[in-house]
């Protein structure tokens, strides 16, 4: 270090070099830190959204209530997930869930499109509606270990899920 700084003190166009190179690269960092940040939001606010829609019989009452996953996803992902969602609620069937850990293992933007790999800790339990105030378990608590790959597209000025792919898992029942 100590030498590197005499180097520069002997050589002032080398340190004005250097400079220039961290004053050009610096933006781009802190630009490749907010995509990698809006791309994770867009993730974490879709698994928020599975995570009430799968537990409130209200919330994707009518197939236009799509949208509310459309925010997040592409048409196709957020009509197969309300189907998912939909034929359980028609068999009395909720899934009280909680996303417990992610870790954002892979984050790579190329151009419109980006690919993200997550390792995600999963807790969740099926119930039914008994009556208004009860319920009763239908499939016991769990602990679910997915490796996942998301496949995400930047289009409006926005990122979407446009494809998902479960890697691994692995459960544990609690």
């Amino acid at each position: 270090m100590i030498r590197s700084i005499q180097y520069l003190s002997r050589n002032p166009g080398t340190g004005l070099i250097y400079l220039l190179f961290i004053v050009l690269l610096l933006p781009s960092l802190v630009s490749a830190s907010d995509e990698h940040r809006r791309i994770e939001e867009t993730i974490l606010s879709y698994n928020r959204t599975l995570i009430e829609a799968a537990k409130n019989p209200s919330f994707l009452e009518k197939f236009s209530d799509k949208q509310k996953l459309e925010q997040h996803a592409e048409k196709r992902v957020a009509q197969k997930l309300y189907i998912w969602i939909k034929s359980w609620h028609e068999n009395n069937l909720y899934m009280d869930a909680e996303l417990v850990k992610i870790a954002f293992e892979k984050i790579e933007p190329k151009g419109e499109r980006a690919e993200v790999l997550t390792d995600e800790t999963w807790k969740y339990r099926y119930f039914r509606h008994i009556d208004v105030n009860r319920t009763a378990e239908a499939w016991p608590r769990a602990e679910i270990y997915y490796k996942v790959k998301y496949t995400l597209r930047f289009k409006n000025g926005k990122w979407k899920i446009e494809d998902i792919k479960v890697l691994s898992e692995k459960e544990r029942k609690l």
